[in-house]
C-alpha cells in the first residue's frame, strides 16, 4: 500500500502542479463566471434603453383607441398625451403622421430594447386593423371571421415513433439541453487532453530505462493501477474545481434575470438529469483513461503512441457526435442500440435521461455496463503492463503476438 500511495502521490501532485492544469483550469473557471453574467455582459454592449413613459402626440379619438389598446396588453409604460418639446428622460413620443393608412414616429434619446419595440409595433398593428374595420364599416361577424384560422388537417404517413420524437422535440426544456450540452462537450475535452497524458506517462516510462528501476522496487502491476488512479483523480479534482465555480457563480450572482431572458426553467426530469448526467461522466472519465492505460501498455516506441491512442479519439468522437446531432430524436434505433454499447454509454445515456420515456432500469443497467467494463479493461491492462513492461519489441502488432504467446 505504501509503494501504491507513493507512485500515486508523486504522479498526483506533478500533474496538479503543472502549468497547463492550472492555466486550462483557471480558463474554465473564468468561462463559467463569464457565463453566469451574459446576461449583464450583453447590456455593457446594448445601447437601448427601457423607456417608462410613452407620450402619444395625436387626436383624442386616437388618443383613446392607442391609450386603450396599451393598457389591454399590460404594456410596461405609461401612455400619457404629448406635452411638446423632446422626448422626456427615460421616455419617448409617439407621433401619428398619417391618418389613412396609419403612420407613426417614435421619437427618443436612445434606441429602444428589441422587446419593447416588439411590443409597440403589435400595438399599432392593432390599432391600424381596428382602424380599418371602422373604415370599411364592417359588421361584428365579418370582423370575427378576420381573425378565424383556417382549419387544417394533416394527413402524414409516419409511424407512431416519428410523431413521439417531434412531441419531445418540442417539449424540449432548455436548461436540461444545456445540463446535457455541457456534461457531453466537458467529458469529451477532458479525455482528449488525459488520455494523451496517461497513454505518454506510461509509454515514456517503458522507452527508458527508468522502468528497469521502478520494478525493482514496486510491482508493474501496482505502478499501472497507481498511475491510472492519480491520472483519474487529477481529471476529478478539475471537474471538482469546475463544479465549485458553478456552486460559487450562483450563490454570488443573481440568476432572475438570466433564467427568464432565457427561460432556464427546472421541469420533473432536471433532478434525473443532472444526476445521472454526473455519473456518467465520472464513469465515462474513468473509462477512457483506463483504456488510455490498456493502450499504452502496448507500446515500447513513442513514434507508436499517437497510432495506440487512435481508438480512444476515434471512439469518443463518435460518440460525442451521435449524442450531439440526436438531441431532437433521442428515442431512435441508433440512440437506444449506442447507449449500450460501452464506449458510447457515457455520451448516450445523459441523452436519453432527459426524457419521461426512458426509465430508471436503462439509466442503471447503462451504469452496470459501464463499471463492469472498467473492471475488465483495468484487469486487462493490468496483466498486458505486467508481461510487456521490458519488452523492446518495435511496433504494436508485435507486442500484441508476444502478449498473445505468454
Amino acid at each position: 500500500m505504501n509503494k501504491f500511495m507513493t507512485t500515486f502521490l508523486q504522479t498526483y501532485v506533478s500533474k496538479v502542479r503543472a502549468k497547463s492544469f492550472i492555466i486550462s483550469t483557471l480558463i474554465i473557471v473564468l468561462l463559467i463566471f463569464l457565463a453566469a453574467n451574459i446576461d449583464k455582459i450583453i447590456d455593457l454592449f446594448d445601447s437601448s434603453e427601457e423607456v417608462t413613459t410613452l407620450q402619444v402626440d395625436a387626436q383624442e379619438a386616437q388618443y383613446a383607441g392607442i391609450e386603450s389598446m396599451f393598457e389591454s396588453m399590460d404594456a410596461e409604460f405609461e401612455i400619457e398625451p404629448y406635452e411638446g418639446g423632446d422626448a422626456p428622460a427615460g421616455g419617448a413620443v409617439l407621433t401619428v403622421e398619417e391618418t389613412d393608412p396609419l403612420a407613426f414616429t417614435i421619437s427618443a434619446e436612445n434606441d429602444l430594447p428589441d422587446e419593447q419595440k416588439t411590443e409597440i409595433e403589435t400595438a399599432l398593428a392593432e390599432v391600424q386593423r381596428m382602424s380599418t374595420i371602422q373604415a370599411l364599416n364592417l359588421t361584428p361577424e365579418e370582423t370575427a371571421s378576420l381573425g378565424e384560422s383556417p382549419e387544417i388537417t394533416y394527413d402524414i404517413a409516419a409511424d407512431d415513433g416519428e410523431a413521439e420524437d417531434e412531441g419531445s422535440a418540442a417539449d424540449m426544456n432548455p436548461l436540461n439541453s444545456i445540463i446535457f450540452y455541457v456534461t457531453v462537450i466537458i467529458m469529451f475535452f477532458i479525455i482528449i487532453n488525459y488520455a494523451s497524458q496517461i497513454g505518454t506517462e506510461i509509454a515514456m516510462e517503458k522507452t527508458s530505462r527508468v522502468i528497469e528501476m521502478i520494478v525493482s522496487s514496486v510491482p508493474p502491476v501496482t505502478h499501472l493501477l497507481a498511475k491510472i488512479s492519480a491520472m483519474i483523480s487529477v481529471s476529478l479534482t478539475q471537474l471538482i474545481v469546475f463544479v465549485l465555480a458553478v456552486i460559487a457563480a450562483i450563490q454570488m450572482f443573481d440568476f432572475n434575470n438570466l433564467i427568464s431572458e432565457f427561460g432556464l426553467e427546472s421541469n420533473d426530469r432536471t433532478v434525473t438529469l443532472a444526476v445521472y448526467s454526473l455519473i456518467y461522466l465520472i464513469l465515462g472519465l474513468v473509462l477512457y483513461l483506463s483504456i488510455s492505460a490498456l493502450l499504452g501498455s502496448f507500446i515500447s516506441r513513442m513514434e507508436d503512441l499517437q497510432q495506440a491512442l487512435l481508438p480512444v479519439t476515434m471512439f469518443s468522437l463518435i460518440g460525442f457526435y451521435i449524442a450531439i446531432f440526436n438531441i431532437w430524436t433521442s428515442e431512435n434505433m441508433l440512440i437506444i442500440i449506442s447507449s449500450y454499447i460501452p464506449p458510447f454509454t457515457p455520451f448516450v445515456m445523459p441523452l436519453r435521461a432527459m426524457h419521461e420515456t426512458t426509465g430508471q432500469v436503462e439509466l442503471l443497467l447503462g451504469i452496470l455496463i459501464l463499471i463492469v467494463t472498467i473492471a475488465v479493461v483495468i484487469w486487462l491492462a493490468a496483466s498486458i503492463y505486467r508481461n510487456s513492461v521490458l519488452s523492446t519489441d518495435k511496433g504494436i502488432l508485435k507486442n500484441l503476438k508476444r502478449i498473445r504467446r505468454e
